[in-house]
């Protein structure tokens, strides 16, 4: 196994640590997010994104460091995130197209180069004291500013939906009545 390890200022709550358990191939196993001043832990056993993006610029940690927040236990219960992703692929919903809030900022910043546009119109990382991770996931960065997570990739969706129509020479759908175009 190999344990990584990263950290992001949060306003309001102070450091924001990131470990990453990962096999041998980099493809990552497990992850947590720790936050040291309010004892805030989340932990995601089955993470969509298995891929770590810019593992340079991560932090080598130990499986002592990772272990000391999340032991061994075959017998843990999933996290909300695990519970959530489960309950959805129980009912058969269907996830949306392009973005997930699991994938990391980084990763969705790859999809399309005006991404980082609609995040700084949600303020996620658009000044020096608001600097978001690429490693981090949306679902992460979004909790952490306040953020409602599916207005996000909703906006981001729409924004792929445009390009689409763009692609086959369709004009784009008006703005429903009562929306700002």
């Amino acid at each position: 196994m190999l344990y990584f390890k990263t950290s992001q200022y949060v306003p309001g709550k102070g450091d924001a640590w990131m470990f990453y358990e990962c096999n041998d191939d980099r493809t990552v196993r497990r992850y947590m997010t720790y936050i040291p001043s309010t004892r805030e832990l989340d932990k995601v056993s089955k993470p969509f994104i298995r891929r770590l993006m810019k593992p340079e610029s991560l932090m080598d940690s130990s499986q002592d460091e990772f272990h000391q927040y999340w032991p061994p236990d075959p017998s843990e219960l999933p996290s909300s995130q695990d519970a959530i992703a489960d309950e959805i692929a129980r009912k058969g919903i269907k996830a949306r197209k392009y973005f997930d809030p699991n994938m990391t900022v980084g990763d969705a910043m790859a999809v399309h180069s005006r991404v980082a546009e609609v995040f700084a119109a949600f303020q996620l990382g658009g000044c020096s004291s608001c600097g978001i991770s690429e490693v981090e996931t949306v679902a992460q960065v979004t909790s952490g500013y306040g953020v409602d997570v599916d207005m996000l990739l909703d906006v981001l969706e729409e924004l792929m939906a445009e390009e689409e129509a763009k692609a086959r020479g369709e004009a784009p759908e008006p703005a429903p009545a009562g929306r700002d175009a």
